[in-house]
């Protein structure tokens, strides 16, 4: 059970990681593939680099210092992080109604939250 659980929690720190890093130096990239477009002015360029790129950063911190510092209590931030967007994602779709392509994001979230907890409940022991 150790190993998985250092898997998936490895998978979700090099998910996080990788997002956070594209959205930092790449955020046309990252913003088209969360679903934004590129319409977005120079301000929300920057606004979405700095607050969507630290949002996945963070996620990697948290689940880095669970994996390679001996701190599985921290992975639950990753936890908390995905499980908040999670529940953004659910409260728009029960207040707005569902936009083509939600199933994908809500999916991901969710599991990366399964794969966060599990981690951090396994790596404790």
């Amino acid at each position: 059970m150790l190993w998985i659980a250092r898997i998936t929690v490895g998978l979700g720190f090099l998910f996080s990681l990788l997002m956070g890093v594209q959205t930092f130096f790449m955020p046309e990239v990252s913003a088209v593939t969360l679903g934004l477009g590129t319409d977005l002015p120079a301000l929300g360029f920057n606004t979405f680099r700095a607050d969507i790129g630290a949002f996945f950063l963070a996620a990697a911190v948290f689940a880095g210092l669970g994996l390679f510092a001996g701190r599985p209590g921290a992975i639950y931030g990753a936890a908390l992080l995905y499980g908040l967007a999670l529940t953004g994602r659910i409260i728009g779709v029960v207040m707005a109604g569902a936009p083509e392509g939600i199933t994908t994001p809500i999916i991901v979230e969710a599991v990366l939250v399964l794969f966060f907890v599990f981690g951090a409940r396994t790596l404790k022991r």
